[in-house]
């Protein structure tokens, strides 16, 4: 079946289904994705392209490329919310071809290893999910990978000046993309060169004089927005984006949130759902340290590992830039493989959790009595399920002829998976995170000359960019300043997030929308002020 597609065919068809699926089932996902798409609005309407706004007040807690790239999806396209929600899946796409390069600059004389690492990487459920999101991170993986590419290629063109020059350039991009965090990625790597090279005759001295000229290349692309970013945005923002993106998230390094070990215990996970393929067991046990691709990945992969586990702030998309790694090392492990009995019949098991999963679904409109709470899964439509169920037999027949249709397989299997979950719970559940509907009745409001404000500790923009709102929500995060502001603004409104669909009689509610778990509501100045007593806050 491999075959029947070119490789970078099936990795673009897959990706384009993925993709084109989350687009059209769920919106932009509030907090982070509504909150990165306000800042590009924002910037855009003071076409201001050098210091990030949010409501009205800098944002420097993250670097500008994402919002650059937002920016010049709206040149191209006009203003829309899914132009910019491709920025993210177009550089998982362009970390998928770049990893089959490094397999090939790894691995010359494995020619199955190239072919095999985009499509592992593609069916591990963790990059799926990251995938479809606007974030940071994936644009992060992209220039780390292309960090480590070009290191590579510097070892085996002894040390070619134009890979340098694209060295510097991948420190440069994944600093405008989440900061001087790019320089954990890749630095581990070039410093520890002779280990995992092992050749004589490398000039190391002058590997070590021009990886301090790559770094110095990639602080120049980054200080061309940063030092008159810094100008323009005073001295507070200036301290900020100097100092509160490096040292100052280092400050409570040994202050754990989360245990060290953390991050081991969701490693499994991460892993999914390849770990529950039984010829990636057999390739693993064939392993060894001898092979310089797979000391060469290991010195990428475990100094940041043990970094982040001994930071104090603990994500799972931490991670995102070290999975091109462990792909390239099951890739590695899977490629040690000649029997073909290994393989034909080695995805089965894994069909089997996935049409497990398609069961469950399918059974989810009797969920409504046994789990109260969760009566709102039982309205997803057994279809959903049926269909992973389906496509699960349908794979699991199928022998695989070569060690790739085993692994595509699987990857097709991931992707059905992904798509049928999430078509089926936004299906139910997408107007829960869709803050469109809200932010237009707040636009209107605005449009009226009535001011609004938002009622709590920190306002995230959910409602600017949705909303197309030209000005800043008023934020209030107490009680005392709630009651003199809508003395002061009578014609306003209060926006108030509240658990409890009773706790607000619907009387003093002019406005009301499901948000998440919680309600949304639009409360009156003149009313708020009139029933004083019956409002629970």
């Amino acid at each position: 079946m491999y075959r029947l597609l070119p490789g970078w065919l099936w990795l673009l068809l897959l990706w384009g289904v993925l993709i084109a699926v989350s687009l059209y089932v769920r919106p932009l996902f509030p907090i982070d994705e509504t909150r990165y798409a306000a800042v590009a609005w924002e910037m855009w309407l003071r076409n201001d392209f050098l210091v990030p706004y949010l409501n009205g007040e800098v944002y420097s807690h993250k670097p500008p490329l994402l919002f650059w790239l937002m920016q010049l999806s709206w040149r191209l396209f006009g203003v829309n919310d899914w132009s910019l929600r491709l920025i993210s899946p177009l550089f998982s796409l362009a970390t998928l071809f770049l990893s089959g390069a490094v397999a090939r600059t790894l691995w010359p004389e494995r020619k199955r290893i190239e072919a095999l690492t985009p499509l592992l990487l593609l069916g591990l459920s963790f990059w799926l999910v990251y995938s479809t999101l606007t974030m940071f991170d994936m644009m992060l993986a992209f220039f780390a990978l292309l960090g480590v590419y070009s290191l590579l290629k510097l070892a085996e063109s002894r040390l070619s000046l134009k890979y340098w020059a694209l060295l510097g350039i991948a420190i440069g991009g994944g600093a405008l993309s989440k900061g001087p965090v790019i320089l954990l990625h890749i630095l581990p790597v070039a410093l520890l060169g002779p280990w995992w090279l092992k050749t004589t005759g490398f000039r190391w001295k002058h590997w070590y004089l021009a990886l301090v000229s790559a770094v110095l290349i990639g602080a120049a692309i980054a200080l061309c927005w940063a030092i008159p970013a810094g100008i323009a945005g005073g001295e507070d923002y200036r301290k900020a984006i100097f100092l509160g993106q490096t040292s100052g998230r280092l400050v409570e390094s040994f202050a754990h949130r989360l245990p060290w070990w953390w991050y081991l215990e969701i490693l499994p996970l991460l892993l999914l759902p390849w770990l529950l393929w039984k010829p990636l067991w057999v390739g693993l046990r064939k392993l060894t340290h001898q092979d310089s691709g797979i000391r060469f990945c290991l010195v990428w992969a475990i100094p940041v590992f043990i970094a982040f586990s001994l930071i104090s702030g603990k994500r799972i998309h931490y991670l995102l830039p070290l999975i091109p790694a462990l792909a390239l090392i099951l890739a590695r492990a899977v490629d040690e493989l000649t029997e073909p009995e290994r393989w034909q019949r080695g995805h089965i098991i894994v069909m089997a959790v996935f049409g497990l999963l398609g069961v469950v679904f399918m059974l989810l409109p009797w969920i409504k009595g046994v789990y109260p709470r969760q009566s709102e899964l039982s309205l997803i439509s057994p279809m959903w399920g049926g269909l992973l169920v389906i496509s699960a037999v349908v794979l699991a027949v199928i022998r695989a002829k070569e060690l790739q249709d085993s692994v595509l397989y699987i990857c097709v299997a991931s992707v059905i998976a992904l798509t049928t979950v999430s078509g089926g719970i936004f299906s139910v559940k997408a107007d829960r995170y869709d803050t469109k509907i809200a932010a237009r009745t707040i636009a209107a409001l605005m449009d009226q000359n009535r001011a609004v404000a938002f009622y709590g500790s920190k306002y995230h923009g959910q409602y600017q960019f949705a909303g197309r709102l030209k000005q800043p929500i008023t934020v209030i995060p107490g009680f005392a300043e709630l009651y003199a502001w809508a003395k002061q603004h009578q014609t306003g409104y209060i926006i108030v997030t509240y658990s409890d669909a009773e706790a607000l009689s619907p009387s003093l509610i002019s406005y009301h929308y499901p948000f998440r778990g919680q309600n949304v509501g639009l409360l009156s100045c003149r009313v708020l002020l009139a029933n004083s007593a019956s409002v629970p806050f």
